[in-house]
């Protein structure tokens, strides 16, 4: 039954963060010159008020989910996956890098190829670097606390392991099909990339590897899409 509810917790709060945009463009907020920045500050602005509720109610329900809200535990061997090419013998700090690059390989590749057919890559300007940091610091931490760290930290214990991570993958896949990289194959990728964080931040107790890998991919895809941006 918990295992219910947590779910639903989550798909509520992603299905609010999809539509929020309908709501924050009549808000009368200035946060940056440029339209479109502006927009994207006033959403992470709005997704950090909505995770420091969710913390703040996660805490207060489930104390011991605190553990989570720390580095982790780098040192200690990840449990053996081969399809993911974890042989269950290298501390986590190591296949952690591993699978830095492997998906930052992956998700620069991707990003790179979009920009380069829209006819972009000459677009990049280090104006937008402070702004891209700034961004994917924001978003990868807000993301992290809804779809590891409240749904691990909620359910560590309650439920198997393996079904912690299939909803982890699940429910942060789904709604990145309207995301970027999007469609089916940005589910896909966002599922795969889930369960990783999920099977990371369960296995090490903390969020460090997870939220260091999702804000090297915020990087990655923030890059892609200011340069995308004729406004910018």
């Amino acid at each position: 039954m918990k295992t219910v509810w947590v779910s639903l917790i989550v798909v509520a709060l992603t299905a609010v963060l999809l539509l929020s945009n309908r709501f924050l463009s009549v808000i009368p907020l200035q946060l940056h010159p440029a339209p479109t920045i502006n927009a994207l500050f006033k959403y992470q602005l709005f997704v950090g008020l909505l995770v420091l509720a969710l913390l703040i109610v996660s805490l207060a329900t489930h104390p011991s989910s605190r553990q989570f809200l720390a580095l982790g535990n780098l040192g200690i061997p990840a449990a053996a996956e081969k399809w993911l090419g974890i042989n269950g013998r290298a501390s986590w700090a190591v296949n952690a890098l591993q699978l830095l690059l492997v998906i930052s390989l992956a998700t620069g590749i991707f990003m790179f190829l979009g920009v380069q057919q829209a006819g972009r890559l000459s677009t990049f300007q280090w104006s937008f670097v402070p702004v891209i940091l700034i961004l994917a610091l924001c978003n990868s931490f807000s993301e992290e606390i809804i779809f590891r760290f409240f749904l691990i930290g909620q359910l560590y214990g309650a439920a198997p392991k393996l079904t912690i991570l299939i909803l982890s993958a699940v429910l942060f896949g789904l709604p990145h099909y309207f995301g970027q990289p999007s469609g089916v194959v940005g589910a896909l990728m966002a599922g795969l990339l889930g369960y990783i964080l999920a099977k990371a931040t369960y296995e090490t107790q903390g969020l460090g590897i997870a939220w260091s890998i999702h804000f090297v991919q915020d990087v990655l895809i923030y890059t892609a899409l200011f340069m995308l941006n004729p406004d910018l």
